[in-house]
């Protein structure tokens, strides 16, 4: 039976509201497990009942880099570490250089980040790391740092990929993989004990302009292998086996 680890979806969204049960239930009766990121206050109180009500999901909490309100920066803080328990990691946040032109503002984006990090280190959970458009400045913090993370969507270039993966981290590639040539082009040279797989559910989904879940990792799944010559049990096994490892998780299908 298929076993896969979605390592990032945002099913507490809106575009879930209608059919949120039904969507997690077809990952799960696919073998699907989910890690749900929850972002700011309201993210993360929705993320944490979807993983206690569902034995496929799991939470990982975080905040958009674009947020720069200092309360609901100490309001996800404080959040986070009541409820460090519970999840997996802490993520997403990271730098965003598309939508943050502002050089002042993307300033405050790395000393946020770095808050980010200093509680990752204190709790010992694990990065989930947002760097659109901002790689360098990601890979140099946490060379800084000399902490690993999941680099979710990953979008930079193939030497910056062997950046991170010398500092341990995992490289994220979405369901967009099906047809982005850039995320081909990194599937095709990394290796494969490096990469994971996601959904950014509900964007990016292989079918361009419809809404992505869960169950369509099973695409990339099929894609990576398409693109390596494997077995696509064999890409199955590699990339649920790296989620497992780097979340300290331990799940099985039944």
């Amino acid at each position: 039976m298929t076993m896969l680890i979605d390592v990032h979806a945002h099913l507490d969204f809106p575009q879930f509201d209608s059919d949120r049960e039904r969507v997690i239930e077809d990952a799960r009766e696919t073998g699907i497990f989910i890690v749900n990121s929850g972002l700011g206050p309201s993210g993360i109180e929705k993320t944490l009942d979807l993983a206690r009500n569902h034995d496929n999901v799991f939470a990982t909490l975080g905040l958009s880099p674009q947020e720069f309100s200092q309360e609901t920066i100490d309001n996800t803080l404080a959040l986070i570490r009541k409820h460090s328990a519970e999840i997996l990691g802490i993520g997403e946040v990271g730098l965003d250089y598309y939508w943050v032109k502002d050089p002042s503002d993307r300033r405050k984006e790395i000393g946020n980040l770095q808050v980010f990090i200093e509680l990752s280190k204190s709790l010992s959970l694990p990065l989930v790391i947002h760097s659109r458009g901002a790689e360098g400045d990601v890979l140099k913090v946490l060379e800084e740092n000399d902490v690993r993370a999941l680099l979710h969507c990953f979008s930079g270039s193939f030497e910056q990929a062997e950046r991170a993966i010398s500092l341990d981290c995992l490289i994220s590639i979405p369901t967009s993989v099906v047809y982005s040539k850039n995320k081909q082009g990194l599937v095709k040279r990394l290796p494969l004990e490096s990469i994971v797989l996601e959904t950014d559910a509900p964007y990016l989904s292989p079918n361009p302009k419809t809404r992505n879940e869960p169950k369509n990792i099973m695409l990339s799944r099929d894609k990576v292998a398409e693109i390596r010559g494997l077995d696509k049990h064999v890409v199955e096994e590699t990339t649920t086996e790296n989620a497992l490892r780097f979340f300290d998780l331990k799940v099985s299908v039944t």
